[in-house]
Order: structure tokens, then C-alpha cells, then sequence
């Protein structure tokens, strides 16, 4: 039984240090795609409408109609599983490829969407990025907005998994070290705890840069956590902060059984 509870501690141990490398990498990862794709944010804000008809929508945008191809309707599952998700394939008449947009994430609208019928698009470097249905505009998944929100909360939540799964790990393995010092140990956990929730909340106000800065340094700072402990500022014993070596449960058992032997013998004639 006890060999089975450690072959399962040494699984969970491999299993933490996987994600936690993995959610560092993709951490990075994140930050590099949306400092990429708030560039293209920029580009498409800043991007004027095209003049007449063209194909060319590299650097503007084109305001044309798109026809409907068909029409989609799918029962929703999971916690959405009280209605259904209309979605319909457009394509534009002009500058723009087809692709496929979501009119509806709980309700059927077949009745009120057909093959052939026409909707106002905006089109962006041969994508649709906008379109108008029953009178009201919604952005399409491709438009560079819903992009970069989209890469904000996967570079919030991937370094949160980073810190939880990492952190941990890190002070495990080295925690005969830190044990030197537990008070300055500790300054990488509060730095982590601060760059976790500044990048949290840069990605709520939509602030790219800030959460990238936020979220680059939070790696930075749970990477270079590991060589921490051996900074001799830190590895010094503070004088109001004496040393007090780490809990070893085999070494106190093995302790307590020698004294009990000893006392056993001294009870002898």
C-alpha cells in the first residue's frame, strides 16, 4: 500500500512539472501571438473604407453584401443544451472569401434566414470581418477584436496554470535551500502573486501591451525563481531570522526508534 501511495506521488509530481513547463511555453506563446494580432487590431482600426469596388483589401476595408449559402442550426449541448446555435455561410460578392458566421448562440433562426438571401459584410484582407443581421451589426470570429480578447485570456489563464503548477514544484525541489531563509525566499511568491493579477487585470481593461509586459515578466520572474535561493543575499541566514533546519519525517522516526532501543537496553540487568 505504501509503495502504491508513492508510485502515485511520483506520477503527480511528473504530471505538475508537465503542465507547469507546458503552461510556461504556452505562456510565452500567447504573449507573441497577441502582440502580433493587436497589430493587427491597429492596422484594421486605423484602416479607411475602399474606394469603389475592389479586391485588393489589404489596406482598407470594404463595405459590400454577401450571400447566403446555407444555413446551419445545431442543438446545443452541455450547459447550453436549452436551445441551438444558427450559423450561416457567407459569401461576398466581392474582395473576400467565403467563411462562416454565427447569427445565433441559443436560438433557431432558419425561419428567418434562407439560401440566397443577402447580408452587409465588411471585408478585411479577404476576410469578413462584420456583418448585419435583422438590423443589428456583430463582429464575425474573424475580426481582429474578438481575436485579441481571445489571446488575452489564454495568456491570463496560461500563466496562472504556469505559477500554481510551477511555483510549487520549484520550492519543492529546492526547499532544503529555501528553508536557509524562508523570509526572503518568499519574495518571488509575492512577485508572482502581483505580476498574476496585474496581468489579470490588464487582460479585463483590454490593455494588450500592459498584460504582454505583465505576462513576459511573470515568466521571467518564476524561471529565474529557480536560481533564487542561491543568491548569497538570500542563502545568508538572517540574524533576526535564525536557521531552523527543514521537517525530515525519516530522520526524526529514525531519531525516536534509536532512543527507544537505547532506552530498552539500558533497562536490562
Amino acid at each position: 500500500m505504501a509503495k502504491t501511495g508513492r508510485v502515485l506521488g511520483w506520477i503527480g509530481k511528473a504530471v505538475a512539472t508537465v503542465v507547469a513547463v507546458l503552461a510556461t511555453v504556452f505562456t510565452v506563446d500567447a504573449a507573441l501571438e497577441l502582440a502580433a494580432h493587436q497589430g493587427d487590431q491597429n492596422a484594421y482600426d486605423h484602416a479607411p473604407y475602399c474606394r469603389g469596388v475592389t479586391n485588393a483589401t489589404e489596406s482598407c476595408v470594404l463595405r459590400t453584401d454577401a450571400t447566403v449559402v446555407f444555413v446551419d442550426v445545431t442543438k446545443n449541448t452541455g450547459k447550453n443544451a436549452h436551445g441551438h446555435t444558427t450559423s450561416a455561410f457567407l459569401d461576398p460578392k466581392i474582395g473576400g472569401q467565403e467563411a462562416s458566421v454565427v447569427l445565433s448562440s441559443s436560438e433557431d433562426l432558419s425561419g428567418s434566414v434562407a439560401e440566397g438571401d443577402t447580408m452587409p459584410v465588411l471585408v478585411w484582407r479577404d476576410r469578413i470581418t462584420r456583418f448585419t443581421f435583422a438590423g443589428r451589426t456583430h463582429d464575425s470570429d474573424a475580426n481582429p477584436h474578438r481575436i485579441v480578447a481571445g489571446d488575452l485570456v489564454d495568456l491570463a489563464v496560461w500563466l496562472i496554470a504556469a505559477t500554481v503548477f510551477g511555483r510549487p514544484r520549484i520550492r519543492r525541489l529546492l526547499r532544503n535551500r529555501i528553508a536557509i531563509n524562508l523570509h526572503r525566499n518568499r519574495i518571488p511568491d509575492w512577485t508572482l502573486l502581483g505580476l498574476v493579477s496585474a496581468t489579470a487585470v490588464a487582460a479585463l481593461l483590454r490593455a494588450s501591451y500592459a498584460a504582454i509586459g505583465f505576462g513576459l515578466a511573470g515568466v521571467a520572474v518564476l524561471v529565474l525563481s529557480a536560481a533564487w535561493p542561491f543568491v548569497p543575499w538570500v542563502a545568508t541566514p538572517s540574524a533576526a531570522r535564525p536557521y531552523v533546519p527543514p521537517y525530515v519525517p525519516g530522520q526524526r522516526a529514525a531519531a525516536r526508534k534509536a532512543r527507544a532501543q537505547g532506552q530498552a537496553r539500558s533497562k536490562l540487568p
